[in-house]
């Protein structure tokens, strides 16, 4: 799967990363993989973004090499959240997936989101006090 990961994210096809998407239900994605992970965050080829996030997020992988690419996704919805309508599931998801990472870089990352004053951030913000 560490291959075909590869392959998905250096050829840039959205097919073959639906792929890894759907294999990682019956397999874990490793630490080796998460810098591949964070490449295909950034990337704008496809529209896996919000799956990814929920990936990071239900699977709990904790790593800073997130951080960056979760708070451009939830930054630029024109970019990466195209189909995000008013409840705005994949910034939900980043608020939740940083929340996860509970790191210094993510609550910073956070802190950032919350001077949005977006209703849905706050909302999840509001599920963890």
């Amino acid at each position: 799967m560490n291959e075909l990961l590869k392959i998905a994210i250096k050829v840039e096809n959205e097919e073959d990363l639906i792929k890894c998407l759907d294999f990682e239900k019956a397999q874990k994605f490793e630490p080796s993989q998460y810098s591949l992970i964070a490449k295909a965050l950034s990337g704008t080829w496809h529209s896996q973004h919000e799956d990814l996030v929920n990936t990071i997020y239900l699977d709990s992988l904790k790593d800073d090499v997130f951080v960056n690419p979760i708070l451009k996704i939830a930054l630029n919805r024109e970019i990466f959240r195209c189909y995000d309508d008013e409840l705005e599931s994949t910034l939900r998801k980043c608020v939740h997936a940083l929340k996860m990472i509970d790191s210094e870089k993510s609550i910073d990352a956070l802190k950032i989101l919350e001077k949005l004053n977006n209703d849905n951030v706050q909302h999840v913000m509001d599920m963890y006090k």
